[in-house]
């Protein structure tokens, strides 16, 4: 019998003191570029869960997350994104890995632009009902 391996993805939500949520547009990824998401990425052999969203967090887009907490279990066909929010952070949002990201800006929760990446607003429906877990395969 084969091993089967699969991704384990973190994402953070980040919002300022008005409440906009922070998103950045995907480039160069080969997985929904031009279009908006969260910071996130892989977690990496040998790191937890948290730190990884944490790590994200500085790498894409210079954020020092210092309270984190996981929101939502999304497993999804071939892997599992743990959604974070980030309920205490410093420093000024800006691109980290401009080959990654052409694009960074705050958007209100309840109107975000139709080109931000699905789970987004599934993650934050989730948010709002208190849910912590969802098979995501829409």
């Amino acid at each position: 019998m084969d091993s089967v391996t699969f991704p384990i993805v973190v994402h953070t939500l980040i919002f300022d003191e008005g409440g906009r949520l922070l998103l950045l547009r995907r480039k160069g990824t080969g997985f929904m570029d031009g279009y908006l998401g969260l910071p996130g990425g892989h977690l990496q052999a040998g790191e937890t869960v948290t730190n990884a969203a944490m790590r994200e967090c500085k790498e894409e887009v210079c954020i020092e997350a210092k309270a984190i907490q996981p929101l939502v279990v999304m497993p999804f066909m071939g892997g599992v994104d743990f959604i974070f929010e980030a309920h205490e952070w410093n420093g000024m949002a800006e691109i980290g890995e401009p080959d990654k990201c052409s694009e960074i800006g705050w958007f209100v929760p309840e109107t975000l632009p139709r080109d931000a990446v699905p789970f987004v607003p599934k993650a934050l429906e989730l948010r709002r009902q208190k849910v912590w877990y969802h098979e995501y395969f829409d």
